[in-house]
């Protein structure tokens, strides 16, 4: 039998202590490479935009941008009139240089008189110019842009000719159960002389393929059959940098407002609002199609069947892409609710972020972000990977969703409950 030396005690405690070290080394050299591993869950909100006398202005169609100097900038619609889609909107920001513990005053971006200023939709492209596309007084597409992260704006530049076709403006027909209307209120008044709906985004919504073409996502209706109108989404385009648009293709019948995300691939997947009336009350899911040439064509729509929601907006962004960081992973936020509950008379609430890791392909249940009344929201990613959401709510037992702005930071580890960090 062989006998095994065994080290004194003194020469064993030496051993130790020399191990130790170099797994405190090795540990410490592991947190300089991976920040994110050992992170605690984080979770922080703050209200942006408060609930004001009678809701006038009412603050609605929140976006959110991270700026190149690492601000965060929150645009939103002020609707002077009160809630409603039509009526005195201007175009307002706000703007934080601590990654959203505190908001700047209120700066008017624009006050087009009493035109309806809607659907505010943001980007930034590859040089850090800001843009905002939106619809000027419903009918037409203009944008405005800043080359100073949002301290100054240009515009606004009407480019309606060059991502319309001509006869939709002169569209004629029924408007159909799958948008309702008030006959009594503001948007059926303003539609007795004007039927076609123009919409785009909203939100964080226009992209910048890695070919450097810019992508805007957009609406409109058409008749469908026997003057019956029907809401299709859109998307316009841009290979140079902004100077002249197109149209490009019609993604299919009951898509509406939408954001686009490129995947991993270089497709571009578009995730939509459904308008379909057969699917509701209690069966509404976002739609989905993917286009692989830049938006120009898009594939069959299909039913993102994770993705419940009422008619409602949703946000898509990108967490992680593998190459740069561990693994893909995309980020998606709306409410995960019916369409109508005894207690949610409109359906919007339990506002939820997912996580899909096969671009879009399927999601996971995800983790509530408010319970109660809410509405539109937007997604962004900071430099440390933590996630910003801007969203519309209002409190527990509320008929309304739309009453006041908040902003949560939150970082994967709490979105997971600690099962995921980025790597």
């Amino acid at each position: 039998m062989t006998r095994q030396s065994v080290p004194c005690p003194s020469v064993f405690a030496v051993m130790t202590f020399l191990r130790r070290a170099a797994q405190a080394l090795l540990f410490s050299a592991t947190m300089v490479s991976l920040p994110l591993s050992a992170a605690e869950p984080l979770f922080e909100t703050v209200c942006v935009f408060p609930l004001t006398p009678n809701n006038k202005p009412n603050y609605r169609i929140p976006g959110i941008l991270l700026a190149a100097n690492g601000d965060l900038l929150v645009i939103a619609e002020r609707r002077n009139d009160g809630p409603g889609d039509i009526g005195d909107h201007d175009i307002v920001m706000k703007r934080s240089s601590d990654q959203g513990k505190t908001w700047s005053a209120e700066h008017l971006i624009l006050d087009d008189e009493k035109r309806v200023t809607t659907d505010l939709t943001l980007g930034q492209d590859k040089t850090g110019k800001l843009w905002i596309f939106f619809l000027r007084d419903k009918k037409r597409f203009h944008y405005l842009s800043s080359t100073d992260d949002g301290h100054t704006w240009q515009g606004p530049v009407d480019i309606h000719a060059q991502v319309t076709q001509p006869e939709w403006d002169h569209l004629q027909g029924k408007t159909s159960d799958d948008e309702p209307a008030n006959p009594k209120g503001r948007m059926a008044q303003w539609e007795k002389g004007w039927v076609q709906r123009y919409g785009c985004g909203p939100g964080h919504a226009m992209v910048q393929l890695a070919s450097g073409r810019i992508v805007v996502p957009a609406r409109h209706r058409e008749d469908s059959g026997k003057g019956r109108l029907r809401s299709y989404a859109h998307c316009f385009y841009s290979d140079d940098q902004g100077a002249t648009w197109k149209l490009g293709g019609t993604i299919g019948m009951h898509t509406s407002e939408c954001q686009l995300e490129e995947l991993a691939d270089g497709r571009l997947m578009v995730i939509s609002r459904n308008e379909s009336a057969e699917d509701a009350p209690d069966n509404l899911r976002h739609l989905v199609a993917v286009s692989g040439d830049g938006g120009e064509t898009w594939g069959p729509v299909r039913r993102a069947e994770e993705l419940i929601t009422p008619r409602c907006h949703g946000s898509v962004e990108r967490l992680s892409l593998a190459g740069k960081q561990d693994k893909n992973r995309l980020l998606f936020a709306s409410p995960a609710a019916p369409y109508r509950q005894k207690e949610h008379p409109y359906g919007r609430y339990n506002l939820t972020v997912r996580l899909s890791y096969d671009e879009g392909e399927t999601w996971t249940a995800g983790r509530t972000l408010w319970p109660h009344p809410g509405s539109y929201s937007d997604l962004v990613v900071m430099d440390d990977f933590s996630i910003g959401c801007i969203y519309e709510r209002a409190d527990k037992g509320s008929s309304h969703y739309w009453d006041e702005l908040h902003f949560a930071r939150f970082n994967l580890e709490w979105l997971t409950q600690g099962r995921d960090a980025v790597k």
